[in-house]
């Protein structure tokens, strides 16, 4: 690690890149208003592949308008690159940090604002501005940005006009029946499994119902053994208990107590039946819960390290995650799962969220968490494996890539449904953050 510090060749490579991508994200906007939604072109749907196309296509989505109208210029999951020209619910969260590492909070307010009206519009942030997303969303972390924004433009007004949004997608989505359980945790549901809707009748065909409420999550992986409707997802649950600090704040912020006490009650209580029913004293770990089967599943994945990211551990509990963080760590970064685990979906010889993949976004995660609670160090080396591979990789390929291998340090990974592709998006965000986490600071 101090090696890499005083390696000014890497860190040219690095600020290089990294003045590059500031002239990406206006290159990355994309626009979704009247004109585009109704232009056959921009209804088009990626494909991976030629296999891809082919597999998808049996939906008959190709030859609809599923384009969903947002009103401000947003940077799409895939940016200026081919893949994914959608705005993703829990990508932005990521690229809006690394936008505000730049300075661009035009861009970040744009985003927020996009957000906020899916909630006014769907009762909840789709997953993507795509008609076929209509019946699910992904993890709650966009309250975040909002915290990230008002820290340095204190705009009381943007407060106001979020909070009941907010508030109006927690209590009727997430504290729902459809997405509660009897452990008072959330659970994770596509909104097409509610029989006899219209949601029913449209979407059913695209997804087995499991699969559609583990696509909330993480599409696809082995952790939730298969039916995640029947577990509290982690990361879902920790990034709930931020949702409702949050709300806490703003709550506070704009002059209402009463209301920020009742947002304290719930992230205390949530966070208190998180520890009685996942947290592992023995293992000193967090892992998923099956409720039906009032068991803890025995998978090891990074889900636990949300829990410093949302500030729910006490400093032993974290003390003992950083002791197990070296499960996950290999020459490259952190792979999502501690080995390979048996697939539970029969259609998949792979899975994108388990062992060996390298995601970017949960390296910037952990590394969050783990600043958050004084394990400078750790998130250092941790940054500095991930920088330093993502640095090689764009010299050998002239791009950045969707997830990586954390083992072989290429993007060479055994295929679920696609390979790795090109990808700005939370990609840029990790070059931008961790790279100031390495040279900057």
């Amino acid at each position: 690690m101090k090696k890499m510090l005083n390696d000014e060749s890497l860190k040219t490579q690095w600020q290089s890149l990294d003045d590059e991508i500031r002239t990406w994200w206006d290159k990355d906007l994309r626009v979704a208003q009247e004109e585009q939604i109704c232009d056959p072109a921009l209804n088009r749907i990626w494909y991976s592949d030629e296999e891809h196309r082919k597999r998808e296509e049996q939906h008959g989505e190709q030859n609809k308008r599923t384009l969903l109208f947002l009103p401000y210029p947003y940077i799409s999951g895939g940016g200026s690159e081919q893949a994914f020209p959608e705005m993703y619910c829990w990508d932005i969260y990521f690229v809006n940090r690394g936008l505000a590492a730049h300075g661009r909070y035009d861009i970040i307010r744009n985003h927020i604002l996009n957000q906020l009206f899916s909630i006014e519009r769907f009762g909840m942030i789709l997953t993507g501005n795509r008609a076929y997303y209509l019946t699910r969303t992904q993890t709650p972390i966009h309250p975040a940005s909002i915290e990230l924004y008002y820290q340095h433009h204190p705009d009381r007004d943007l407060l106001l006009r979020a909070y009941p949004l907010l508030k109006k997608e927690y209590d009727g989505y997430w504290l729902a029946a459809h997405h509660q359980t009897p452990t008072g945790l959330a659970t994770n549901r596509d909104l097409s499994e509610l029989k006899g809707t219209k949601l029913d009748e449209q979407f059913r065909d695209r997804l087995r119902p499991e699969l559609a409420a583990e696509a909330e999550v993480l599409d696809f992986t082995s952790i939730f053994a298969g039916d995640i409707r029947k577990c509290v997802p982690l990361q879902t649950n920790f990034a709930l208990v931020r949702f409702t600090k949050i709300l806490s704040w703003i709550a506070a912020e704009i002059g209402w107590p009463d209301e920020s006490r009742r947002w304290e009650i719930e992230t205390t209580n949530r966070t208190e039946k998180i520890n009685e029913l996942c947290w592992n004293e023995e293992k000193g770990f967090y892992f998923e819960y099956n409720f039906e089967q009032r068991k803890q599943l025995p998978f090891w994945s990074l889900a636990a390290y949300w829990s410093m990211w949302a500030g729910i551990a006490n400093p032993n509990q974290a003390a003992r995650l950083v002791e197990n963080l070296t499960r996950f760590e290999h020459e490259y970064g952190l792979a999502q799962t501690v080995e390979a685990y048996p697939i539970p979906h029969p259609e998949f010889t792979a899975l994108q969220w388990d062992y060996p993949s390298c995601w970017p976004p949960m390296q910037i995660m952990v590394v969050e968490a783990l600043e958050k609670y004084g394990f400078h160090e750790e998130a250092r080396r941790i940054a500095g494996k991930f920088l330093r591979m993502q640095l090689n990789v764009y010299q050998k390929t002239g791009y950045l890539w969707e997830k990586y291998n954390a083992v072989s340090g290429n993007v060479e990974l055994p295929r679920e449904r696609y390979h790795s592709v090109p990808l700005h998006n939370w990609s840029c965000a990790a070059v931008v953050l961790l790279g100031r986490k390495i040279f900057s600071e």
